[in-house]
Parts: C-alpha cells; sequence; structure tokens
C-alpha cells in the first residue's frame, strides 16, 4: 500500500476514453522507433563467437541485430550468472535463458532447458524452429538452406504466446508481465510484444503484398526514449490543485522486474518560473502502474505549468537515468 506523502496523492483510474485512442493508434499505425540507444548496465555490449553461430551463414545482419539484445546475452550476462549461485535451485531459470525450441514441445508447456551451445542463450531455433524441422517466419520465404513455414506465433497477436512461453512465469526478480496480454479486455485490441518492442524496418514485396520486417534489435526500457514510450502524461485543475495523470501506454503492468524502479517527480511553476510545488510518484513491483490504467500526482496550488522528470533506477546502475524531461500545461 502506498503512504500519504506531503504534496502527493496516487490515485488508481481507468483511462477510459484516453487509452481507447492509444489502443487505436497502435493498431492502425506502426511504432516510429529509432535504432535503440542502450545505456549500459552491466551486461557485455554484444555477444561474440558469433563466428560459431550456424545462422549467421546466411542470417549475418539479422545476427548482429540480435548479438546486443537481452536475449542474446541471457547466458553469459555477468549478473545473472551471479545471482545462479545465490540460488537453489537454478534449473529454474536455465529453461528460459537457454531455451530448446518452444514450438516443439509446445507453446502451452513450459520451456525446457538445452544441454548444448548455452552460450547463444536464447537462440535463433528457440523461436523459429517448429515441431517439423521447418524454420518458421512471418512469410514463410521459400530457400535452399531449410524448409520454410509460415507462422501466425510470428505475427500481431499471434506472436503474444510465444513470448509469454517465458515471459508469462514469475521466477527470481522477474514478474510474469506477459500474463497482462492474456486479459480479454487487452487481447481483443490486437496488442502485441512484437508489436510494441520490434520496430519495423523496412518493407518487402511478397506476392504482390508490402509485407514489414521486422528489427531484431529488441526494443527494451535499457532505452530511455523506448521507456518514455511507455507513459502519457496530461495534466489538468482540479479545485484549487493541479494533477498530473500518468497513464499506462504499454500492454502490461509497469514496472516487471523486482528492483526496477521508475520516478516521475512533478513541479508546479509560477509564470515567472518560480517552484510553487513538488511532488512525486514512484513505481515499483509492489505498487505498480496496471495496464490500461493511470495514477495521479497531486499538487497543491495551480500555476502556468508543470515541469516532469522520468527518473529509470536500473538495479544493475548506480545512478537513475532520465528518460523524460516535458514541460505540461493544466
Amino acid at each position: 500500500m502506498r503512504t500519504a506523502l506531503s504534496l502527493f496523492v496516487a490515485l488508481c483510474l481507468p483511462v477510459g476514453a484516453l487509452a481507447a485512442a492509444v489502443v487505436a493508434v497502435r493498431a492502425t499505425e506502426e511504432w516510429k522507433l529509432a535504432k535503440p540507444a542502450l545505456r549500459p548496465d552491466g551486461r557485455v555490449a554484444k555477444l561474440d563467437q558469433l563466428e560459431d553461430f550456424g545462422c549467421a551463414k546466411c542470417h549475418a545482419d539479422v545476427v548482429l541485430e540480435w548479438s546486443t539484445t537481452a536475449h542474446a546475452l541471457a547466458w553469459v550476462d555477468e549478473l545473472y550468472q551471479a545471482e545462479l549461485k545465490e540460488r537453489k535451485k537454478v534449473e529454474s531459470c536455465w529453461s528460459c535463458h537457454v531455451p530448446q525450441p518452444l514450438h516443439v514441445k509446445g507453446l502451452g508447456a513450459r520451456p525446457e532447458a538445452r544441454a548444448a551451445d548455452r552460450h547463444f542463450g536464447i537462440a535463433c531455433e528457440a523461436c523459429h524452429l517448429g515441431a517439423d524441422g521447418a524454420m518458421l517466419g512471418p512469410r514463410g520465404a521459400p530457400t535452399d538452406a531449410h524448409k520454410s513455414t509460415r507462422s501466425d506465433t510470428m505475427i500481431g497477436a499471434g506472436s503474444n504466446a510465444l513470448c509469454s512461453a517465458c515471459h508469462r512465469t514469475s521466477v527470481g526478480p522477474v514478474i510474469g508481465i506477459a500474463k497482462d496480454l492474456e486479459l480479454p479486455e487487452l487481447a481483443s485490441k490486437g496488442l502485441s510484444c512484437v508489436g510494441c518492442h520490434m520496430g519495423p524496418t523496412r518493407t518487402v514485396e511478397v506476392g504482390g503484398e508490402q509485407r514489414i520486417v521486422r528489427t531484431h534489435e529488441l526494443q527494451s526500457p535499457r532505452d530511455p526514449a523506448f521507456l518514455a514510450l511507455a507513459f502519457g502524461l496530461s495534466a489538468r485543475r482540479d479545485g484549487k490543485n493541479t494533477l498530473i495523470d500518468v497513464a499506462n501506454h504499454a500492454g502490461h503492468r509497469v514496472p516487471g522486474l523486482i528492483g526496477r524502479e521508475i520516478e516521475f517527480r512533478a513541479t508546479l511553476l509560477d509564470a515567472a518560473g518560480k517552484e510553487l510545488a513538488e511532488a512525486k510518484l514512484l513505481l515499483d513491483t509492489s505498487s505498480y502502474l496496471p495496464a490500461g490504467e493511470a495514477l495521479s500526482i497531486e499538487l497543491a496550488g495551480q500555476g502556468v505549468k508543470v515541469h516532469v522528470v522520468g527518473l529509470h533506477h536500473d538495479p544493475r546502475l548506480a545512478e537513475p537515468v532520465r528518460f523524460l524531461d516535458v514541460d505540461l500545461t493544466p
């Protein structure tokens, strides 16, 4: 439960029409995402030994994109390896950090860890190898290298089941936030993990149709610009006070990692720039912002604008990362 602070009140509100408008945009437009600008957080910058990775022989550009992600680094991450030493049942972590091909056993089953090539973390086969040995993709484009099959688990909301195989599981510090996308009110909107975390890079023509090609540089809170997209902020007057509404624009609760905190600091200013009041909102896994809802920061008094700063407290970093810095007019 949140405790009352001076100049701060947090109210859990349905975002109503605002949320509906956001969902409509998500359904009809692509994210305009820049190349991820990842802040160092204790991980190595890029997976090595790519010359030994079979898929790189034909898909070097895709493998290079993947090599910088938390998926590629899922096993070699030094902080992950350090945490394993503190756990009694390390196998519960292995299954999602080095999973066997998820389609082979079935997406409804708990992933199992592979014994070989663990260095490559969540490798291509984990998502793309089908039960019949074919490589699954959004188009099933023919190739002489291997059998290729189009799969709905690679497209839009159908891909949620693939991501949920691991991301619906709560283990260690990780919260199973993918379960939020299984809620009827969210699933019916067509929101997808891929739609937000794998930005479009180009289009190709397949059978006379233009198809989107998405990057394998998975967007994550490690990128401050991407984290900012998870929230919608607006200011309004309420009697003698000023409220800042912080709406969750992600398809799941925020944050989803124990130890991660999202902080909003709001400062009410008059026409001369004098500070009239201050307040803050702190989100963590015990006091999180649910999917499709909003929380309000209450500032005593009224002014001409509110300056809001967003800070990401990453448990890997000594100092918070600023991901948002805006002025709002009530």
